[in-house]
């Protein structure tokens, strides 16, 4: 389920455009048959507990017919959809333009006139029902629809409601939603997609007073993935309870959060009906090759970015309503070297395979609920510091996803009991209610209205300690230290690799550190700021007390690990793996203890030669993961550290009467951990060593943008506007013109980084590159098959994504995050590859490759972070969080480009409406101001 907020006015064209004008849409025993040569989808019916507030309170029928009158009064006049009258205040009142704190004229703020809950089934439904035979695919339509609005009716119970009182300071129930449900058949690219519109009309009858008030949109957003997971399971349970269809999860590529889908429906043949549409890349390269026919050389980037923008124009399908017969024929015809020529028999062949009881809400023990709840306590806890009840229950509602239930209320039922076990062993960390709260200022369960419902913030007690642990190192100055002539004279030397001493700034934050003594240490940098060179600072005069190896390197990757090892000269190691092995220090100990009695008693034999040898080996194995009281251990990236691992990490270090300096920057990107105690350590202190002269940048305006930006400062966004750093536009018309801008720097020898936020388009751009290299000749379009369908030629550049210390040469094994060029396909499906940095050939198997490796022209923000290029260009949405939107502005000495998003859908594929066009600026000026 996705999200869309409808302004004043929006929505009706596209809502009404698609319903079909003939009688079709009349009641009939079969609500599809009449769509099936009729073009258009049903219009659309009335839902919602609230309609009986309509009609001067004679209310509406739900399943009535929506007529475009009613419509338009809803969401272009907020009005009863039946008499015209107003709902609560009118639209527009109090809203005007304006002029901002810089003199900008701003457009008046846009009334949300509803909220567009869109209901999408997943992908085997979809696929099931659009080849099935009639009378399946009405049942599996009867099963979406009694899913999408049995989740709005538990939404009217637990999650809807509106804000009253000055300041809306009072939250309060609500008699129920009115809404208009819209069934639409296909995606936005004409592959089967069965989704449903529940347009929420942003008005409803408070149960206090019966006055028209808007609803609260921050509960609707915070119970938005719950609601998602509870529509998922509902639906499985009604088509599993009706057609006897089995279900089974699959792991996604970029997420530990598994899917289900209907066992039976392959993912090729998923895929075949997933794809965008190639219209207009053929469209374009036959522009190409047109151009150069006429020009006798290949087209610039710019010249290709026009001819793809001609393309899209004269490719865009005219605006037609198809009717569902026609498209049915259309995907059987595409389904037939999948699943034969009979689709109808296939998808009756996906009957009757469950073998699982449905069962009622009391049929499981007390024993498997608590279990449950300590695992998605578990789940949620180690994803998020803090975390609210609606976290609690999306998490409860993917652990018993494949249990199959007799009915909606049975799901529901043993979720919400599940959620309240969960939360009973959680520490609440919002205040108790305090004071006395009127009778009628509270719920009928005795709760008050001053708090919203489910709004509590929690952790765990676990995390609260290891906090607490981590201040208390962070305050403890009992670890080994160097003396301060000795800091102070190395920090006027040249250091080793380095042409030139540490800077005032730098060689105050290395004295600081190395002399303070201090158990647990932090160093704080924003982007640019010389954190390696510092580091290099402190090996040096730690290695000036101590001597030689007495600096250790952790990073939150191997990748990473490696360039700190570059970097600073250090032994390096991922900060989870060398956690593993010292965990199974205690295991080596005793092994070694029993060798070295069975070599007391031993005379010389092949046998005793074996236990030396074993003996050996393990007493180095022991060596290398433990740690000595005289040690240093640096954490690059700590703010990308988990809590509970530097508490692991500081634990055994303490023990062993070493010294840990943590090295980051709170303001950038956070663990996927639960997190946070690296600023919980900076911001413990007054005195903690930070850095704030920036000198990545080539021009001075950007070193103090840039940290204006880290820490959401009024007025940054219209700085790198001013500085002709932001464009904006739709998705496709920015990404094309940013490939366009990275080739051009590509090619003028700049070390050029495409940059986003999301998996999705870092996949999107990998596509366009390679297909660019592949047309240029640079690059093999024959090759191998990667897991999400991209293919993998000679020549192209690909990163892997698993640690293999089995793979590789001595110069470096395959790690996490490492970039390669592809060097050799081999008949086997293997590849051999070649790294781009530091050198050195690895042979990856055809196995690793179908998991673990992916084109890399695009990163993520996240591998993004601690690498400097020459030029950066990002992709930036208006869901792009400020961690990633600081790190993706902030890699490139020379510039640092943003396209923004200016017409973001939170879901294309049942997008059907034109999206409204926001300012670029306006947009990154919210994303800056978003201080975590």
């Amino acid at each position: 389920m996705s999200i869309r907020r409808m302004t004043l006015g929006s929505g009706f064209r596209y809502l009404m455009a698609s319903v079909a004008r003939g009688d079709a849409g009349g009641p009939t025993a079969s609500p599809l048959a009449g769509y099936y040569s009729e073009p258009g989808t049903p219009r659309g019916r009335f839902l919602g507990s609230g309609l009986a507030g309509l009609d001067e309170g004679r209310g509406v029928v739900a399943g009535a017919t929506v007529t475009e009158e009613h419509l338009w009064r809803m969401l272009g006049m907020l009005q009863d959809p039946l008499t015209g009258s107003p709902l609560g205040r009118a639209p527009g009142a109090e809203r005007t333009a304006y002029v901002d704190a810089l003199k900008r004229q701003r457009r008046a703020p846009k009334t949300v006139a509803a909220f567009d809950l869109t209901f999408s089934a997943p992908k085997s439904v979809s696929v099931a029902w659009g080849l099935a035979d009639e009378e399946t695919r009405q049942r599996l339509y009867a099963a979406h629809v009694a899913a999408t609005e049995f989740v709005i009716r538990y939404a009217e119970q637990n999650v809807f409601a509106t804000r009253t009182g000055r300041g809306g300071v009072v939250s309060d129930d609500v008699r129920g939603v009115v809404a208009a449900a819209f069934d639409h058949w296909d995606s936005r690219s004409g592959d089967p997609q069965l989704h449903t519109h529940i347009v929420v009309l942003n008005r409803t009858q408070t149960v206090s007073d019966g006055q028209w008030r808007t609803l609260d949109s921050k509960a609707l957003f915070r119970a938005a993935v719950g609601l998602s997971e509870l529509y998922n399971g509902v639906l499985a349970d009604v088509v599993t309870a009706d057609l006897g269809y089995a279900w089974e999860p699959e792991r996604r590529r970029h997420s530990a959060v598994e899917k289900w889908e209907i066992a039976g429906v392959g993912e090729a043949l998923r895929a075949e009906f997933s794809q965008r549409t190639t219209e207009i890349d053929a469209a374009k390269d036959v522009m190409v090759e047109d151009f150069v026919a006429g020009h006798g050389r290949q087209p610039s980037p710019r010249e290709v970015l026009q001819m793809r923008q001609r393309a899209t124009l004269e490719t865009r399908p005219d605006k037609e309503l198809r009717p569902l017969g026609q498209l049915v024929a259309g995907w059987r015809r595409r389904a037939e070297s999948f699943v034969g020529d009979e689709p109808q028999a296939w998808v009756a062949g996906l009957s009757e395979r469950n073998d699982l009881p449905l069962l009622r809400a009391g049929d499981l023990a007390v024993e498997i609920l608590k279990d449950a709840a300590r695992v998605s306590a578990e789940v949620v806890s180690g994803k998020r510091a803090t975390f609210t009840r609606a976290n609690i229950f999306a998490e409860v509602l993917r652990q018993i996803h494949g249990v199959r239930f007799a009915s909606p209320h049975d799901r529901t039922a043993v979720a919400e009991r599940i959620t309240s076990l969960s939360l009973g062993h959680a520490v609440p960390l919002t205040p108790p209610e305090v004071g006395y709260v009127p009778d009628e200022l509270r719920r009928p369960d005795g709760t008050s209205r001053f708090r919203p419902r489910d709004s509590e913030i929690f952790t765990t007690q676990a995390l609260l300690d290891a906090e607490e642990r981590l201040l208390a190192a962070g305050r403890a100055t009992d670890a080994p230290a160097v003396a301060e002539r000795v800091a102070a004279a190395i920090c006027t030397m040249k250091l080793p690799g380095r042409d030139h001493p540490l800077s005032a700034e730098q060689a105050s934050a290395v004295c600081r550190v190395v002399a303070s003594g201090r158990v647990l240490d932090v160093l704080v940098g924003p982007a640019g700021t010389g954190k390696s060179t510092t580091m290099a600072g402190v090996r040096a005069a730690w290695e000036a007390q101590y001597g030689p190896g007495s600096v250790v390197g952790l990073a939150p990757s191997a990748a990473a690990a490696e360039v700190l090892s570059e970097a600073v000269g250090v032994p390096t190691e991922n900060t989870a793996k060398w956690l593993a092995e010292a965990a199974i220090q205690p295991e080596r100990l005793a092994e070694l203890d029993g060798l070295k009695a069975a070599l007391d008693r031993a005379s010389p034999s092949l046998r005793t030669r074996a236990l030396t040898r074993r003996a050996l080996e393990v007493s180095a194995e022991i060596d290398r993961w433990r740690l000595r009281s005289w040690q240093l251990v640096i954490v690059d990236e700590a703010s990308m550290a988990g809590t509970f691992e530097l508490d692991s990490l500081t634990a055994y270090a303490h023990a062993a009467g070493a010294k840990v300096l943590l090295v980051g920057d709170w303001a950038q990107l956070s663990p996927v951990a639960a997190g946070g105690a690296f600023k919980l350590l900076a911001t413990d202190r007054t005195d903690a060593p930070t850095l704030l002269d920036v000198r990545r940048f080539r021009h001075e305006w950007e070193r103090d943008a840039s940290l204006k930006m880290r820490i959401g400062a009024k007025g940054v966004a219209a700085e790198y506007a001013r500085h002709g750093r932001i464009r904006g536009g739709d998705r496709e018309s920015m990404l094309d013109e940013l490939f366009a801008n990275w080739t051009e720097d590509t090619r003028a020898g700049r070390h050029s980084l495409m940059v986003a936020a999301d998996t999705a388009t870092v996949a999107d751009l990998n596509a366009r590159a390679r297909a660019h290299h592949v047309a240029e000749g640079s690059v093999a379009e024959e090759g191998v098959t990667l897991s999400d369908g991209s293919s993998v030629g000679v020549g192209d550049l690909v990163v892997t994504r698993q640690n293999h210390r089995g793979l590789g040469e001595a110069t470096g094994w395959v790690k996490n995050g490492d970039q390669w060029t592809v060097t050799a396909v081999e008949h086997d499906g293997a590849l051999t590859v070649r790294r781009i940095a530091g050198g050195g050939v690895a042979r990856l198997p055809a196995q690793y490759i179908s998991g673990h490796v992916e084109l890399g022209y695009a990163t993520t923000a996240h591998r993004a972070q601690g690498r400097t290029v020459d030029t950066t260009h990002a992709f930036v949405t208006s869901t792009t969080m400020r961690e990633p939107l600081y790190v993706m502005a902030t890699r490139g000495r020379e510039s640092n480009m943003l396209y923004v998003d200016t017409m973001y859908d939170p879901d294309v594929t049942t997008s059907h409406d034109e999206a409204v066009t926001t300012n670029p600026t306006a947009v990154l000026d919210v994303l800056t101001r978003q201080v975590g």
